[in-house]
């Protein structure tokens, strides 16, 4: 495990790394494994090609059995896919910037600044030459191969004759003309300038059909699948999709630099944009609303789609070739060159990725690593959990901070979103005027109820986001909860807990606190609350502690008070046993209590070496887990108070929680990890992580069916603030096997007989880490036999 981080770390696609960390995980399942199965994105090379300096376009035949690329040193070469053997190359005297393949694979179309070349791949033989006085920007072959469009710095786009070079139209603009591209029928063209203009010509004639305006100069324009409408990248940072009859605009989409380049999905319901700002975005086609964003460390300067419109591909000034999940967002492989990638697509059949930079090309198979979705918000997540049947996750936090490093921010605007948990896709957002401190569903999913910094508890559908009911408090409201049959909510808040009618709003039982009320929750059966609050402060209105807190159990129908439990400080967290017949707090005195719900009789008290941040019942009521502020995450048996084992993380522990059926547990770290434990070992079997140093993980919970772990916390710590100006959820496999199962799904070999003695030796004989995978041969010379 050790030597797999290692070879991770310095190569994070590095095979071995992931042969290593599986062959670990099948003699004993450990954390340090587990996160190199789950950081690495698994790209295989397939091929590499080299050129004598750099790469600037590459591109796959329609048969994706050939790949085309140009660079810098004047050649554009054919070559086969499969193994980089090079077919065919033809030479011009500048540097090839870009190049294409014909529809039926015969003919390539290449060249750069000074002209372009259409020349038959078979014989080498140059078919047309196009050349324009003042240069070329860009070119490109029509669907049928008849002509080819450009577009020039001389403010014209033309058509040329394909088979001759001759020139057929000639369309005019004001300024140098960066993209012309013709629509799927080959039957107009679409042209960009420099001068803001976006122009439809008539293919044949140059007869302007249309034309839309940007505010700044336009870099890049093409038509969707259907030819209804263009999308177009402009310096003005704005991508913008227009109807391609009328020029009316339909949608527009901002980036924070200008957008070098758009283009709309296979299906056309998206488009893809690329800017300065280091970002590729996805956007929603009809309505400009963002779906998913994808950051590199450097301006992306290529961006694709997958043939199924699932994944986007893109390459940057980073080094990196990336492939991303369209819906989400998440990078699911990642492949580095030495220098820019300036090129980047998927082959037609989806199954590989060509990137071109340095002085090579390269062919990928790209695959996905262990983490199923990710979700992101602008600053910290401060809760997630499971639907009841475990489709989706619902969270809350921070989407909008004001304020900065020295001033210290402030969330001014929050959100609860609901996600669909396999593929990380937003299914609805509750928007809220402050922080979303806590969210919850309903038992039947339908509903979600929030709530808030702005001293709101709302109850929402789920399916749509659209408010149902809102219930006031007059300060924060810290805890909201369903009741077991979903007709009531519970909120905790300024200095009462209170039930409300869900459908309604309307107010049903109020339960008072000489102070502040942190946490409320309803037992099993619905018919009472405990809740958790303080009793006594001690200081003036802006500098004072609680000195005396309850958890008080009450008649939820009516709020009459039935039992009361005491600590030595404010209580922060209060829960029933699964089966009601225990309630359990948390204090800021570093106990936690549990307690005889009927009598408030105290059974056992729990206690770190610090605070304690967190605890949680198992579900047979006989276990309790508690994280602190000491760095351990323990396990106690409820009736003695008995420790049972005690994990250790690199820093206090925030949040956990058990499995369903109590033999493992999850928690969550100011170390930026969550960690899965064997409950009977305390052994560590597995982890994620967030972000860096001091970016917390707040919030863990497992699916209903255990099978998945999700995490709520921060991934950027600003430590001069102490805020987290961006978080995310995630929801990822933990259970070895399925990390195996996974791992040897993907790899391509196994470990050859030289690295398994470099790095495993003798200490177990050789043999096949994935055995659906080929093994070397033992190379044993047998002597022929005397005659």
């Amino acid at each position: 495990a050790a030597q797999a981080q290692l070879v991770a770390n310095e190569d994070p696609g590095n095979v071995v790394s992931v042969l290593l960390a599986t062959q670990s995980m099948q003699i004993v399942p450990n954390g340090n494994a587990a996160l190199v199965l789950k950081n690495s994105p698994l790209p295989i090379l397939v091929a590499r090609m080299t050129h004598d300096a750099a790469v600037y376009s590459v591109a796959f035949s329609a048969d994706g059995k050939y790949v085309v690329s140009g660079s810098d040193d004047g050649t554009a070469r054919v070559w086969e896919a499969a193994t980089g053997q090079e077919i065919a190359r033809r030479t011009s005297e500048t540097g090839v910037t870009s190049v294409a393949f014909s529809a039926d694979g015969q003919y390539i179309l290449s060249g750069g600044i000074f002209g372009a070349q259409v020349w038959e791949i078979a014989t080498g033989r140059e078919a047309a030459r196009i050349t324009q006085e003042s240069g070329l920007t860009s070119f490109a072959f029509s669907p049928d191969r008849r002509y080819v469009v450009s577009a020039g710095y001389d403010g014209t786009a033309r058509v040329w004759d394909a088979a001759t070079g001759q020139e057929i139209a000639r369309m005019m603009h004001d300024n140098q003309v960066f993209s012309a591209s013709f629509r799927p029928d080959g039957k107009y063209v679409v042209s960009g300038a420099y001068d803001g203009t976006i122009r439809v010509w008539e293919a044949v004639t140059g007869q302007e059909i249309t034309g839309m305006m940007h505010d700044g100069g336009v870099f890049s324009v093409v038509f969707s699948p259907d030819g209804e409408y263009v999308v177009s990248g402009s310096e003005d940072r704005t991508a913008r999709v227009w109807e391609a009859a009328t020029g009316q605009e339909i949608a527009r989409m901002t980036h924070d630099g200008s957008v070098s380049s758009a283009a709309f999905s296979p299906d056309g319901k998206y488009v893809v944009s690329r800017s300065a700002d280091k970002t590729a975005r996805v956007w929603e086609a009809a309505t400009g609303r963002e779906a998913s964003r994808m950051i590199h460390n450097a301006e992306v300067i290529s961006s694709a789609f997958s043939p199924d419109g699932k994944y986007v591909v893109s390459g940057s000034y980073d080094g990196t070739a990336r492939v991303w999940d369209a819906s989400t967002g998440r990078e699911s492989a990642r492949m580095s060159h030495d220098s820019v990638v300036y090129s980047a697509v998927f082959s037609p059949d989806g199954k590989y990725v060509i990137s071109g930079g340095d002085i090579t090309v390269r062919v990928w198979q790209p695959d996905t690593g262990t983490e199923l979705s990710h979700m992101t918000y602008d600053s910290r997540v401060s809760s997630v959990s499971f639907s009841p049947d475990g489709r989706y996750v619902i969270s809350s936090g921070c989407d909008e901070l004001m304020g900065d490093s020295h001033t210290g921010h402030s969330c001014i605007k929050g959100s609860a979103r609901l996600w669909e948990a396999t593929t990380g896709q937003e299914i609805a957002r509750m928007a809220q005027d402050n922080q979303v401190t806590s969210a919850a569903f309903g038992p039947d999913g339908k509903y979600v109820v929030t709530g808030s910094n702005d001293g709101t508890a709302r109850v929402w559908e789920a399916a749509t986001g659209q408010e149902i009911a809102r219930m006031m408090h007059n300060e924060i409201v810290h805890m909201v909860a369903f009741s077991p049959d979903g007709k009531y909510v519970v909120s905790a808040g300024d200095n009462t807990a209170r039930v409300w009618e869900a459908a309604t709003g309307q107010e049903i039982a109020r339960m008072t606190y000489e102070a502040e009320v942190t946490s409320a929750a309803f037992s099993p059966d619905g018919m009472y609350i405990v809740s958790a609050g303080c009793d006594e402060l001690v200081g003036s209105d802006t500098d004072y502690s609680c000195t005396k807190g309850s958890a008080r159990l009450w008649e939820a129908a009516t709020g009459q008070e039935i039992a009361r439990m005491m600590h030595d400080s404010r209580i922060a967290f209060v829960g029933f046993s699964p089966d009601g017949k225990y309630a359990m707090s948390r204090g800021d005195d570093g106990t936690a209590r549990v307690w005889d719900a009927a009598t408030g009789q105290e059974i056992a008290q729990i206690s770190h070496d610090g605070e304690i941040a967190s605890i949680a019942f198992s579900s047979d009521g006989q276990y309790v887990v508690s994280g602190g502020a000491d760095k351990t995450a323990r396990v106690w048996e409820v009736f003695t108070g008995k420790e049972i084992v005690r994990m250790m993380h690199d820093e206090a522990v925030l949040s956990t929680a058990f499995t369903p059926d109590g033999k493992y547990l999850v928690s969550g770290s100011w170390d930026s990890t969550a960690r899965v434990w064997e409950v009977a070992t305390g052994k560590e079997m597995a982890r994620i992580t967030h972000g860096a140093w001091g970016a917390a993980v707040s919030s863990v919970a497992f699916s209903p069916d255990g099978k998945y772990v999700v995490s709520g916390g921060c991934d950027i710590y600003d430590g001069f603030s102490g805020e987290c100006p961006k978080g995310t959820a995630r929801v990822w496999e933990w259970h070895p096997q399925d990390l195996i199962a996974n791992a040897c799904a993907h790899l391509p070999r196994n470990l050859t007989r030289a690295e398994w003695g470099q790095y495993i030796g003798d200490a177990m004989p050789y043999q096949a880490v994935c055995p659906n995978v080929e093994i070397e041969p033992d190379l044993i010379t047998i002597p022929t036999p005397t005659p």
